[in-house]
């Protein structure tokens, strides 16, 4: 292969799509399960923005994103590079294109393939956990069924 197929090769720009999108975030929310089960019960939907440091899913989870990144284990700088987990990969980042209009385009479907996943997390909960019917409040005894202190005794409840 001539050295110039070969660069050309490595500065393609790297591939957005829906379907990407979701491959990522859903190995991303793979992970997830495994290293933190119930993390999508913490999660604001209506604050979800990848590209935002805070509202994005490992800084809601974590409070920053790079916080994330190390309490999660995606990032573990004391180890060699390969114990460390792409978060480009894992959807929690967007794609390095080196052109704005392309990174904002996948930080759009990053969002919505998350939202995608945590929904259907969210919806299994409700399944398997349904509404349990409200409890009967308790019933208190009427004071007059209540031992008299004096007697020791119950005296019964006089009809109404």
């Amino acid at each position: 292969m001539p050295v110039t197929s070969l660069l050309s090769w490595f500065r393609r720009a790297p591939q957005v799509s829906p379907e990407r999108a979701r491959r990522r975030a859903a190995r991303g929310a793979a992970y997830l399960d495994d290293v933190d089960p119930g993390w999508h019960r913490r999660l604001d939907l209506g604050a979800l923005a990848l590209e935002d440091g805070a509202g994005c899913v490992l800084g809601q989870l974590h409070g920053t994103f790079r916080r994330g990144l190390g309490r999660a284990r995606l990032f573990c700088p004391g180890s060699a590079p390969r114990a460390s987990l792409s978060p480009v990969a894992h959807g929690f980042h967007c794609v390095h294109a080196g052109d704005e209009e392309t990174e904002a385009r996948d930080y759009e479907l990053l969002d919505e393939a998350w939202q995608e996943e945590v929904r259907q997390r969210q919806e299994a909960d409700r399944r398997e956990r349904p509404e349990e019917p409200p409890k009967a409040p308790r019933q208190r005894a009427r004071l007059s069924q209540r031992p008299n202190a004096a007697t020791e005794e119950a005296t019964p409840a006089v009809p109404a």
